[in-house]
């Protein structure tokens, strides 16, 4: 089914999504943004740093739209942190048929998905009938993730950002620190919310990495607790983004009851300031 492909691209393709362009809002391939953007009639913070957007696209099919954007902030040549918001809207009189689809896609894909993995840092849900809010902090293997996917899909949904990088000669991280949301509550709105935020924890102030697969990574959950300088960062990393997803649960208007509850990472008595280091002159 059409509907399914495409629901599973948006989903696991994360960061590296085929980028939509929306009428509804300002932003534009090629063009800066700072602080926030309009979605729609909503205003959406952005993480520090002057955003460009790589490209973004909109378009319907039947009884649903879907809309998307990617953004990139970079020094010279070199990518520093990717951000990505998209969303799907639905008639409310196919709920029945959309919402066992995203219920497969989200707990049953065999690669990525709202359930324990052990790439996986951090994983909160909540999930209750059709309502589905999750948000995952792991690190990613950024050659693996652009060229040889275990989701042969998501290598599909990342041709535009490697066009992007090929013709702009920019040069990727091997690692990369990343958060996703997603947030759907058809009783709310019959909308389809996704986010992502990834960066160069190099850039960030962390210490060099030494290891750069996936399983070998200091970031990786086996690894990170023999490389205390990479845990200390990480639980910073987690810190500032559980505050980002709880902004994004105010700004979509999450009922309180579908909140995430992160009283315990909020009581961790750490420094979560994350800034991006300025370049030597």
């Amino acid at each position: 089914m059409i509907i399914k492909k495409i629901l599973g691209i948006v989903f696991l393709s994360f960061l590296f999504l085929v980028n939509a362009n929306s009428a509804a809002t300002h932003l534009k391939s090629g063009s800066f943004h700072e602080g926030e953007f309009k979605w729609k009639h909503k205003k959406m913070p952005l993480p520090p740093g002057k955003w460009e957007t790589i490209e973004k696209w909109d378009w319907s099919i039947g009884f649903w739209t879907s809309t998307s954007a990617d953004l990139v902030t970079y020094s010279g040549n070199d990518i520093d942190s990717l951000f990505g918001f998209g969303d799907i809207e639905f008639k409310g009189r196919y709920q029945g048929y959309i919402a066992p689809q995203i219920d497969e896609l989200l707990y049953q894909g065999e690669h990525d998905g709202c359930y324990e993995r052990p790439e996986y840092t951090l994983l909160k849900l909540f999930k209750k009938g059709k309502v589905h809010n999750c948000f995952r902090v792991r690190h990613i293997d950024v050659d693996k993730e652009l060229n040889r996917p275990d989701d042969a899909k998501n290598k599909w949904a990342s041709a535009v950002f490697r066009k992007w990088v090929s013709d702009r000669n920019m040069n990727t991280p091997k690692i990369l620190l990343c958060a996703t949301g997603i947030y759907y509550a058809p009783v709310v709105r019959d909308t389809y919310y996704r986010w992502g935020y990834c960066i160069d924890p190099e850039k960030f102030g962390a210490s060099r990495n030494e290891f750069f697969t996936e399983d070998s990574s200091e970031y990786h959950p086996a690894n990170i607790n023999n490389y205390p300088d990479k845990k200390e960062f990480m639980d910073k990393w987690i810190a500032k983004t559980t505050q980002m997803h709880q902004q994004f649960e105010l700004t979509l208007k999450a009922r309180e009851h579908h909140k995430l509850d992160f009283t315990q990472i909020a009581k961790k008595p750490k420094d979560n300031k994350i800034k991006k280091k300025q370049p030597k002159k």
